[in-house]
């Protein structure tokens, strides 16, 4: 007769544990790996219509094996140059701009602390016109991260932060130091002012530029005094003075 002993379930539980660590560490692997992030988009943003009739995107940007935008989800040159297709627009007949890449930068200081830094240059030429006119723009940013979140989320997370800090910055140079250039979307520039003439013995108002319709005669009859109700209103005819009667005035006492 063979007599078949078991373990004790207390010489079970390490093994135990130890497949329930694997299985759990390999369930939060298979995760990360299936980890999705929104794509970057800036359509919504206001778009910056420049006085040229082309724009050329670029980049300089070089490998650096040290940085980590290889792990990044969002690939930040792609969205920088996303970012530039969305934003700014043609609508000038003469001349052209170049927006270039300069720099892309992510690097880990700590655990879970992240830097980044991001550059790009904008210039525009218009040899017809004889001008010429550049802006760069150049954005830094530190983040630290949760613990709990994978590489990939904390590098989306700096992206994020970074395209947001440089579609203000590149805004503000554009608007700052190219508004020459900058029109509407018809393609009249913001800052020009247009001046009429009129006849001033004319009693009609000028045509708006652009429209057809003319305004009514100027009305040259005086309108009606208005009805006296509640409010005052103060006469502008002098007042005559006259000489006090004999025996009013009399010397001070002493």
């Amino acid at each position: 007769m063979t007599i078949t002993r078991f373990a004790p379930l207390s010489r079970l539980w390490p093994c135990l544990a130890l497949l329930f660590g694997l299985a759990l560490l390999t369930g939060c692997a298979h995760d990360e790996g299936n980890e999705t992030f929104p794509k970057a988009d800036y359509s919504y943003l206001p778009p910056l219509n420049l006085n040229v009739s082309q724009i050329t995107i670029t980049s300089q940007i070089q490998p650096n094996y040290d940085d980590l935008t290889a792990r990044s989800p969002n690939n930040p040159e792609s969205d920088l140059q996303l970012m530039a297709r969305q934003r700014l627009h043609t609508t000038g007949t003469s001349g052209s701009a170049q927006f270039i890449v300069t720099q892309i930068e992510m690097t880990k200081l700590s655990h879970h602390s992240f830097s980044g830094t991001y550059g790009v240059k904008l210039t525009l030429d218009d040899p017809t016109h004889q001008r010429h006119g550049f802006i760069t723009a150049r954005v830094h940013r530190t983040i630290e991260a949760p613990g709990s979140y994978s590489l990939e989320r904390d590098l989306h997370t700096l992206n994020t932060a970074l395209m947001d800090d440089m579609n203000v910055e590149l805004e503000y140079q554009v608007r700052n130091h190219l508004a020459s250039w900058l029109t509407d979307a018809t393609g009249t520039p913001l800052n020009a002012t247009t001046v009429q003439s009129q006849d001033l013995s004319s009693t009609e108002l000028p045509a708006l530029e652009g429209s057809a319709q003319q305004h009514a005669p100027l009305n040259t009859t005086a309108p009606a005094a208005p009805h006296p109700t509640s409010t005052t209103y103060e006469s502008t005819t002098p007042t005559k003075l006259h000489s006090p009667p004999p025996g009013v005035l009399s010397l001070p006492q002493h």
